[in-house]
């Protein structure tokens, strides 16, 4: 059960990088998509080269611009989702630990109580034991 559990977690915490790495390749495509765009935009635009040639600097600095800021971004929520799956393995780490502790003393009580009980009925076999052999000597004896 506890297995089902940690494995289900696992494949959340997969299906969660995979829609981060979704996100991630939205995020390049688009600004490739972007640069191209422009370019394209100022290459074929009816200016002169000198406008067409400031335009392109300002264009590919637009988009170097969008790139860094889409890339910091997917960094920080990168960081993020590695914080919190840090913090979630940890956490589930400590559960199970306490679990496991839990489970050990629960067990060593049993076996403590168990051993109690056959002690006693060994002491009582004992009694009975002794009573059985004065009656047997008493019977003996007469």
């Amino acid at each position: 059960m506890k297995l089902n559990r940690i494995i289900e977690e696992k494949r959340k915490q997969m299906e969660k990088q995979k829609k981060m790495e979704t996100a991630k390749n939205v995020a390049v495509g688009t600004a490739i998509g972007t640069a191209l765009g422009a370019a394209a935009g100022l290459l074929f635009a009816p200016k002169s080269g000198k406008e067409t040639r400031e335009d392109i600097v300002i264009k590919s600095k637009e988009v170097a611009e969008n790139v860094k800021q889409t890339t910091d971004e997917t960094i920080e929520a990168t960081k993020e989702f590695s914080e919190k799956v840090k913090t979630e393995v940890k956490q589930n780490f400590e559960n199970l630990k306490e679990r496991n502790k839990t489970a050990i003393e629960e067990f060593t009580d049993d076996v403590e109580e168990a051993a109690e009980e056959v002690g006693e009925g060994i002491a009582n076999v004992g009694e009975i034991l002794e009573e059985a052999k004065k009656d047997i000597k008493d019977e003996l004896d007469r």
